[in-house]
């Protein structure tokens, strides 16, 4: 079995490795199970490094801070946040390099990938997997671009510096939350026809309602129109291309400014 990190006792210590794959641990049986996938399918120390974080008594660590905390200490090519309850039976460590080479080669600006996904169409979403409510379940031609992606498997090209937001918490909506942050910084985010078994399908009981909301209410804020004074100049941003357009207009921009009334528009 691999040597494992457990990442709340780092230290400051490098982990130096192709891929780096780091799990939230509460249960020592499905980690172990799901190591031994890894094993069994050729992910080997020689090119993998393996960093748990010890929620067995209790959720002492959150993906957001714990994650974030975590990339600070990682040399890699690739980091992989994936599920305990992720079994690698299908698809080997060759076939998941031969994936993100097709990829880098399809598009060089991407920073996020995984197996599940959607987009800004409400109408799809882009899957890879064998879980309680499907066998080998593939919904469309892949990989696909995509702006959400499930936190069941998760890789960030470490040198895209894409990280989780520091302003959120809980165990929900970090995988949108990535992408969203990639996005901002000018990459692109795909799900990708890797093909491995969760034995989940997912549980939205109050918590992730909650998350929900905090991650509604964090991005409305980020998003809301806002007038920005620099010392060049004035400009408004606005994820309205209306309202782009229409208070972007010089003389717009200067009665708003003179009247004040941007007050009553803009992010306070």
């Amino acid at each position: 079995m691999f040597q494992c990190i457990d990442g709340g006792k780092i230290n400051g210590k490098l982990v130096k490795n192709e891929f780096v794959f780091v799990t939230l641990v509460t249960s020592q049986k499905e980690y172990d199970e799901h190591l031994k996938s890894l094993l069994d399918n050729g992910f080997k120390s020689e090119n993998c490094s393996f960093v748990f974080f010890n929620n067995q008594d209790g959720n002492n660590h959150d993906p957001f801070k714990s994650f974030n905390h975590i990339l600070n200490h990682i040399y890699a090519n690739y980091v992989i946040f994936v599920h305990q309850d992720t079994r690698f039976i299908f698809d080997n460590f060759e076939q998941l390099q031969n994936k993100l080479d097709e990829l880098s080669k399809l598009d060089p600006n991407w920073a996020v990938a995984g197996n599940a996904g959607g987009s800004y169409d409400l109408q799809k979403k882009f899957i890879r997997i064998t879980d309680p409510a499907n066998k080998n379940l593939k919904t469309s031609s892949l990989p696909h671009k995509v702006n959400t992606l499930d936190e069941n498997f998760l890789i960030l090209k470490k040198e895209s510096l894409v990280a989780f937001s520091n302003d959120l918490s809980g165990f929900h909506f970090y995988g949108t939350d990535l992408c969203q942050q990639a996005e901002l910084r000018g990459y692109n985010c795909y799900a990708i026809d890797f093909h491995l078994e969760h034995l989940s399908s997912g549980n939205k009981d109050y918590r992730y309602y909650q998350a929900r909301n905090r991650f509604i209410e964090k991005y409305q804020s980020k998003l809301a129109t806002r007038f920005l004074r620099m010392t060049t100049g004035r400009i408004c941003l606005s994820g309205s291309s209306l309202f782009s357009k229409l208070f972007n207009n010089k003389h717009i921009l200067f009665l708003l400014r003179k009247s004040s009334i941007y007050k009553f528009i803009s992010k306070s």
